[in-house]
């Protein structure tokens, strides 16, 4: 489990789109996509744009959060994902607290 209040996110590509998208986790186990983008470097800009407004605690309310989200862009729609990425990120974030 990640701790309180601590966030991991990355991108993945889209295995039927090829887009690359945005994911989020709170957990380890919640992984969560937001965005999707047609360029690989659009899509590393908004984790990293994720993570520095996480770690400076720019967002402290649910509603910020939600806000701040929406307000990212995105080049389509965000397809699920398969199962086996899914399962796949969250190994990957839950061995990075390791």
């Amino acid at each position: 489990m990640l701790e309180d209040n601590e966030l991991t996110t990355g991108i993945v590509q889209h295995p039927v789109t090829l887009r690359w998208q945005t994911w989020i986790s709170f957990t380890g186990h919640d992984i969560g996509c937001i965005t999707a983008h047609n360029q690989r470097e659009d899509a590393n800009k908004i984790a990293k744009q994720i993570a520095d407004a996480w770690s400076k605690g720019k967002y402290q309310t649910q509603e910020e959060v939600t806000a701040f989200i929406k307000s990212l862009p995105t080049d389509g729609v965000i397809d699920p994902l398969p199962q086996s990425i899914v399962m796949q990120l969250s190994q990957q974030a839950l061995s990075a607290r390791k």
